[in-house]
């Protein structure tokens, strides 16, 4: 099933011709202050969804905060149980493909439509968090398949990552600037090539890091577990895929900061 689409549309596009009026968009939610031990339930929407004829995606999260418990309400014709591999949800891995059952026609649903929900139970524990990311993991390529076009990748689409904060708030106000703890200094700010965010740990410490754009959508996120002294983390800008202002996010278990920085 996860290889089929290719099969199926590969060349459809060539036979065909029509304008592509705007990106095929793809999200999930930012949940904040999610109770440990609590279930939660994210819709994936979509936007720009029009005349659609495959897709095929991955999804990808952390399992020591998120555990996956099920998939539901199916909203596009044709799609099932099936659609979706399962094998590797234990590990943060779960597969997604589905084929329009007119090939021709393909398949248009209204923007913010949910195309199907994520149960998870939240195993993470006060102040973790995770992202949930739209990504490819092979033998699964990130693939839209629009009638008159060739096939979208994952550079080509509109994604918006989803969040789950335990305990917490993913935040970008500036009114969380007033409650920072944890001093961070960002050397070049702006940058175009690379910046640097420099602090210091009293302690060890497990660290948690969210890169988020302007909206509050996170596109990078990571754990370390530091010792004692001066860091340094680097952020290089072929991470982030357009220039303007993004949000640096480091959490401890006792201390945070917020630091907005901009790629140009």
């Amino acid at each position: 099933m996860f290889i089929r689409i290719l099969s199926l549309v590969a060349g459809l596009w060539l036979a065909t011709a029509s304008g592509l009026s705007a990106q095929v968009g793809f999200a999930l939610p930012v949940l904040n202050e999610v109770a440990p031990g609590t279930v939660v339930t994210l819709p994936v929407t979509v936007s720009n969804f029009d005349s659609i004829v495959g897709v095929q995606f991955v999804l990808e999260w952390d399992t020591a905060v998120l555990k996956f418990l099920t998939v539901l309400n199916y909203n596009l014709p044709g799609m099932d149980f099936e659609s979706f591999g399962l094998l590797e949800a234990s590990s943060g891995i779960l597969r997604f493909a589905w084929e329009a059952q007119n090939v021709n026609n393909g398949n248009s649903v209204a923007d913010g439509t949910a195309i199907f929900l994520i149960k998870f139970s939240v195993a993470g524990q006060i102040n973790q968090g995770t992202s949930i990311v739209f990504t490819e993991v092979p033998p699964t390529a990130f693939e839209v398949v629009q009638v008159g076009r060739p096939p979208f990748g994952l550079a080509d689409c509109a994604l918006d990552n989803g969040y789950v904060a335990v305990g917490f708030t993913l935040s970008t106000g500036w009114l969380y600037e007033q409650n920072n703890t944890l001093p961070v200094t960002l050397a070049p700010n702006p940058f175009s090539t690379y910046t640097t965010a420099a602090f210091d740990l009293d302690a060890a410490s497990e660290i948690y890091m969210v890169l988020t754009d302007a909206s509050g959508h996170p596109v990078l996120d990571k754990k370390m577990a530091l010792s004692a002294g001066r860091h340094g983390i680097e952020i290089a800008s072929d991470r982030l895929r357009e220039n303007g202002i993004y949000y640096l996010i480091l959490r401890t278990k006792t201390r945070s900061c917020v630091r907005p920085l901009v790629k140009l």
